[in-house]
């Protein structure tokens, strides 16, 4: 990731046609949650390898942009599902277990919470970040902006798949103890509107993810 984004902006510190250069980061930089709602500015503390690179990333950025003069945009979402997701999340792992009649498993008593975001709302987070003026060389969080747990993501699908089977196995103690994280940033400077909860974007996901698996 770190390497990436380091030749990327190796390229665009010498042309003149790129106008702003946008990084996916990621909620994982912040660690376990010392608050909730998270926001922008909460302590950066990864707690595994794949946040510590996103973190690095955004250092990275911003040294380029001081010292290069790059214009850039920092995103930080969360959980990210819906259609075309093929990074094998646990929104996947879940809607295709069911799907295929296999069991779902939850970490502990599925207490875990995430702030699942709907693959659309963070398209139009992307995209604000590119071309809004507010969003010049600034980090936003670009999520739903409401903590939902594991155990409620199951209750949801059952809507849809009566006979789901649900199991437990042991809480991953690498894995950050996350939650809802504050968008009010995103709302104020950028007009971010996120349109879906969690009901809404797994019914389209379990209609899109039906028609590919039964085709």
């Amino acid at each position: 990731i770190v390497q990436s984004a380091t030749n990327i902006l190796e390229v665009i510190r010498d042309v003149a046609f790129v106008k702003r250069f946008v990084y996916a980061s990621s909620s994982m930089v912040y660690g376990d949650f010392q608050y909730t709602p998270c926001d922008e500015d909460h302590p950066k503390k990864p707690k595994e390898v794949y946040g510590g690179t996103k973190y690095a990333g955004e250092v990275i950025v911003e040294a380029f942009s001081r010292r290069f003069g790059i214009e850039y945009s920092i995103v930080r979402p969360s959980a990210v599902y819906g259609p075309t997701d093929v990074n094998r999340r646990v929104s996947q792992i879940f809607i295709e277990n069911a799907i295929l009649n296999k069991p779902i498993y939850l970490h502990g008593d599925g207490s875990t919470t995430l702030d699942f975001t709907y693959i659309k709302d963070i398209a139009n987070g992307f995209v604000l970040a590119c071309f809004h003026e507010n969003a010049k060389n600034e980090t936003f969080n670009i999520t739903a902006g409401n903590g939902r747990t594991l155990k409620e993501f199951a209750k949801i699908l059952m809507d849809y798949f009566p006979n789901l089977e649900i199991k437990h196995k042991p809480v991953d103690v690498f894995r950050p103890k996350r939650g809802s994280l504050s968008i009010e940033k995103a709302k104020k400077l950028l007009g971010y509107k996120p349109k879906y909860n969690l009901e809404k974007g797994i019914k389209e996901y379990v209609d899109f993810l039906k028609e590919k698996i039964n085709n």
